[in-house]
């Protein structure tokens, strides 16, 4: 497939120019390869969506799940009037939330519509360092969120929150590219082992909820068909 200048014209009409120099991996390319690595790209950021779909619910739920057992099943709303688990950045971004769908459906949201409208960023945020002492090394804490870390994951040192807290920001940074449709398959860890290690970390989650999932996870298959 040849691109002459006037349908190149075209392409960059929608693709702009910078967008595409990040596909161009040397000099020595032509716009061909170019735009199979683009398409490519789309292709693999979207075999992630069923993947990072259910890390995201099963995450914040058993998150959430796991404050309620130790605080309380009012802990969140509570948060709102009463500072007591989060820091400063986490509770204004609750607040927010909250006014935002107070204000939206003229009425106070319950604890499931907030859960649910808290950005993920929200929710690995709690897994903060800052966190630990407050939640993570409660007794049960841990577990109660990863039950399944242990056949997954060996951690070299004793506090296990050492092992999964930096996957989940480097999960979270890879999710947030392929929601602002940017380049991931020239990730600096390769995308492969991006694929595996969010794959590992959902089924730390629980490898139950894996498995409801098995028939759309088809980024290995596809990986298979690189088209360069």
């Amino acid at each position: 497939m040849n691109f002459l200048d006037k349908e190149f014209s075209k392409i960059t009409e929608n693709i702009s120019l910078d967008r595409l120099s990040s596909y161009k991996f040397n000099n020595s390319e032509n716009i061909e390869i170019i735009l199979k690595r683009y398409i490519y790209n789309v292709q693999v950021s979207e075999s992630f969506y069923p993947l990072l779909s259910a890390f995201e619910i099963a995450l914040r739920n058993r998150i959430y799940n796991a404050i309620c057992n130790l605080k309380g099943d009012s802990w969140l709303l509570n948060e709102i009037n009463t500072k007591s688990i989060l820091s400063d950045n986490e509770r204004n971004i609750l607040i927010t939330t909250y006014n935002k769908l107070e204000t939206r459906y003229k009425k106070s949201p319950k604890a499931g519509s907030i859960i649910a409208e808290l950005t993920l960023g929200f929710w690995i945020n709690l897994c903060k360092k800052s966190y630990k002492n407050s939640l993570w090394d409660k007794e049960g804490f841990f577990n109660s969120v990863f039950p399944d870390f242990d056949e997954f994951f060996v951690s070299p040192v004793l506090d296990k929150t050492k092992t999964i807290f930096p996957l989940l920001k480097e999960i979270l940074i890879l999710r947030n590219r392929i929601f602002h449709h940017e380049i991931i398959i020239n990730n600096k860890n390769g995308i492969e082992n991006c694929y595996n290690a969010t794959y590992k970390v959902l089924c730390s989650l629980s490898k139950e909820y894996v498995k409801l999932f098995e028939t759309s996870l088809r980024f290995k298959e596809l990986t298979k068909q690189k088209p360069w």
